[in-house]
């Protein structure tokens, strides 16, 4: 899903948008150490806001939540999933970021309620005033994110 920012000129009225928005997750494959996961059903929430202040930077939150996703593994064995990724940043225009992070937690259970796995990543990016673009990312988890 892309999701476009828009920014007015400096001294703009501040301005603020939200939408809700979902889909189904279903065939998608989280990775694992101990073998991947296929979802089987269940739906993912995602929650965008945008807000321009008065001096037109741009600022933005998402939440995505899963809500009664299930997995399944090679040998048939089901699990549930729960957890959250969030990410925010701010801008003077959509192409223009200065600051932005990324958190996903996520715990994946087996039908005994044992974890399998979990994700556990967190990113963050910002662009220094001469264009240095600096990254520091964290992933402690032994299950990545399903790939776009």
């Amino acid at each position: 899903m892309a999701v476009g920012l828009w920014a007015a000129p400096a001294g703009a009225s501040p301005s603020s948008t939200t939408e809700h928005t979902s889909f189904d997750p279903t065939g998608d494959v989280f990775t694992c150490r101990g073998g991947d996961l296929t979802v089987a059903s269940g739906t993912v929430y995602q929650v965008f806001h945008t807000n321009q202040d008065a001096k037109g930077i741009v600022h933005f939150t998402s939440t995505i939540t899963p809500r009664h996703v299930t997995l399944t593994g090679a040998s048939g064995n089901g699990y549930t999933l729960s957890g959250a990724v969030w990410f925010g940043g701010k801008g003077t225009t959509p192409d223009d970021l200065l600051v932005a992070t990324s958190t996903a937690h996520f715990v994946i259970r087996s039908a005994s309620g044992g974890v399998y796995g979990k994700v556990q990543a967190i990113e963050h990016l910002n662009i220094t005033p001469n264009g240095q673009i600096k990254v520091k990312s964290f992933d402690l988890g032994n299950c990545q994110l399903p790939q776009d």
